[in-house]
């Protein structure tokens, strides 16, 4: 239990970080789900500043907190109809399949956090470059260049599937057919 008390912002962090992860499975609105992932990747920002990779922290919030949310925020936008048909289907799911399924999560955190708490605190000493610009690119292109290249085809892949998915077929939107136009 010491490690609790050896850095008490690390663990308001922690429960910030759990309580809006949890806003993001838990709130009825998409939007707000939205803003609930906003405050997990400004969360985890501030974990890597606490971490000293600066560049990452930046990232994080330039094109995560930046770019992707706006993508979401764009697809839930995009099929908010589809998300309002499904409020009128019930759901089908068994009871007590669900407190079971519960009942395993909770017991499996259980588990995890135990294997944590017996864990040594890292007393290792920095690299005068760790977390610079200069040391991530060394990484990423030198020592981890094809999964850096396989993660970026991963992201070609979504987005081509996210604009065959939101095409719509039919006449452009803002053009009604019933509307004589000559």
């Amino acid at each position: 239990m010491t490690m609790i008390y050896e850095n008490p912002m690390q663990f308001i962090l922690g429960c910030i970080l759990v309580l809006s992860a949890l806003g993001v499975i838990l709130a009825r609105k998409p939007v707000h789900s939205g803003l609930y992932f906003l405050v997990v990747l400004l969360t985890l920002s501030e974990f890597y500043l606490q971490l000293s990779a600066e560049f990452i922290a930046v990232m994080q919030v330039i094109v995560y907190a930046g770019a992707i949310l706006v993508i979401f925020m764009f697809v839930i936008v995009l099929f908010q109809d589809a998300h309002q048909k499904l409020e009128n289907y019930k759901p089908n799911s068994l009871t007590w399949f669900l407190f079971i399924s519960a009942a395993a999560f909770i017991l499996s955190l259980g588990f995890f956090g135990k294997s944590l708490l017996g864990l040594p605190p890292v007393k290792e000493v920095l690299k005068d470059n760790y977390g610079s610009v200069q040391a991530l690119g060394m990484d990423l292109y030198l020592d981890f260049f094809f999964p850096f290249e396989i993660v970026i085809f991963l992201f070609l892949i979504a987005v081509v599937g996210a604009v065959y998915v939101g095409k719509k077929t039919g006449a452009p939107v803002g053009i009604d057919k019933s509307v004589d136009l000559i």
